[in-house]
């Protein structure tokens, strides 16, 4: 068997490896965080574990400070969370921001919605719908956003004005404290991977509502509160990742079937923190032999093993026998935790196989459902051959209106409404999404009808 006719079809992490004697699909598991295969007792200690950073003690937003990359890379590999995710950002979106003011009609609380020409012109001046949009998207992902708060000279002279608002790429921007602080008290903000070493990043004190115009810039850091927890919002689709990587690699085993079906008998996983642990130990090889460290060495690495892997599956007595040897030995509490690779054996009963892998997805989809907060008929993730009833959207809708609306709007317009506040106080204004009330096409008059035209 001739090594250099081996075939690897990349799929981010995840790869279809083959050579005409074996093939098989390979998948690198990022599994849950409160997984103890991850060899952590309790992920959420990263809300109280610091790195002292140029003065200030950084707070990390995640278990190793990787938030957001693990979030977008989980997400963006799936082929139907960040639809939906784009599904939520325009149902939250509606018909677009507009201004108003809140009134009492018969002791309840209602909209008026109002067209003031000077702070729509003032909204517009530093891009306020791409902004939305960024932020929107930040919720969905997050349950929080950053934004820079920029003032207008006037602050010198004693006129509080913010000049503008930018929204800031979550994937750079983390929270920080004066030492001895019990709260967060500045934010470090940085455009490069080297994010947070000394040099690389700036810092801007947090925005402070009751004295706005402290400084030239500051950071406004808008959240939805999690339980028991300090400086971050946890989101809520943080406890899904593992059946958003299940329904990930559901793709990734089917084609390789397709590809090789008659070859194509194993899946194999190996977990994240192995090749953690790998890229740890070729950084300190290099570092020992002063040279400086390329990623490029751990895809060596990765292509030496799924040679051996590929050798080993080409003969099914061996399958498997060798891989005791790659794993990682982790504590979890008073237990010794084996991080090890493994290897699935596929049911060569194709029908059951696949039909399996599908059940799976649905219900990797159903669970991804319920952590973002939004019924499956919104976000096309309907069962499979299945088509929701056009009442059963209308109500999913009307209750999406109702309770899911409000409290996402309030985080992401926050900053917005706190600087309507500071430039204009004498307005009452407000910025909040405006939606048009969705009916059933039977209570519509004919004129207002959706109708099939010919083109």
């Amino acid at each position: 068997m001739s090594e250099q006719i081996m075939e690897v079809e990349k799929h981010g992490r995840n790869a279809v490896v083959s050579n005409p004697m074996a093939c098989f699909s390979y998948q690198v598991e990022e599994t849950a965080p409160d997984s103890p295969r991850n060899g952590m007792a309790d992920y959420f200690t990263w809300s109280q574990s610091f790195t002292f950073a140029d003065g200030l003690e950084l707070l990390p937003y995640g278990r190793f400070n990787d938030m957001p990359q693990l979030l977008r890379d989980t997400i963006y590999r799936n082929p139907n969370i960040p639809g939906v995710m784009e599904k939520k950002q325009q149902l939250l979106w509606g018909q677009g921001p507009h201004l108003y003011k809140t009134v009492y009609i018969d002791g309840k609380p209602q909209r008026e919605w109002v067209r003031d020409t000077e702070v729509q012109e003032w909204l517009e001046s530093w891009g306020h719908l791409t902004y939305l949009e960024k932020t929107i998207q930040d919720f969905n992902f997050m349950q929080g956003s950053f934004s820079k708060m920029v003032n207008a000279k006037s602050i010198r002279v004693g006129v509080n004005w913010v000049h503008s608002i930018e929204h800031i790429n979550p994937l750079w921007a983390r929270l920080a404290r004066k030492s001895g602080a019990s709260e967060a008290t500045h934010a470090l903000v940085s455009d490069a991977w080297s994010a947070f070493q000394p040099k690389s990043y700036k810092d801007y004190p947090l925005f402070d509502s009751r004295n706005p115009g402290k400084s030239p810039i500051s950071v406004y850091y808008s959240k939805l509160y999690s339980f028991a927890t300090d400086f971050y919002a946890i989101p809520t689709i943080l406890g899904a990742l593992e059946w958003i990587n299940r329904a990930t690699a559901v793709p990734l085993i089917l084609k390789a079937l397709a590809k090789n079906s008659i070859n194509a008998k194993y899946h194999v996983t190996s977990p994240a923190i192995f090749w953690d642990k790998k890229r740890e130990d070729l950084q300190e090889e290099c570092k020992a032999k002063d040279i400086d460290y390329e990623e490029s060495m751990l895809d060596e690495y990765e292509e030496i093993l799924f040679k051996s892997i590929i050798k080993t599956l080409a003969s099914d007595e061996n399958a498997g026998k060798i891989w005791h040897t790659k794993t990682l030995v982790s504590p979890d509490g008073s237990n010794l935790i084996e991080l090890g690779w493994t290897i699935t054996p596929i049911d060569q009963n194709i029908k059951d196989f696949v039909e399996t892998q599908i059940k799976i997805a649905d219900k990797a989809d159903s669970a991804v459902s319920a952590a973002v907060g939004i019924h499956k008929s919104l976000g096309g993730i309907t069962d499979a051959g299945k088509s929701d009833s056009g009442s059963e959207q209308l109500y999913a809708y009307t209750m999406f209106k109702l309770i899911g609306v409000k409290m996402p709007e309030m985080v992401v317009t926050r900053a917005v409404n706190e600087a309507l506040k500071i430039n204009y106080p004498k307005k009452g204004l407000q910025l909040g999404f405006f939606h048009e009330e969705a009916q059933r096409q039977e209570d519509q008059s004919s004129k207002d009808r959706v109708k099939n035209k010919p083109v």
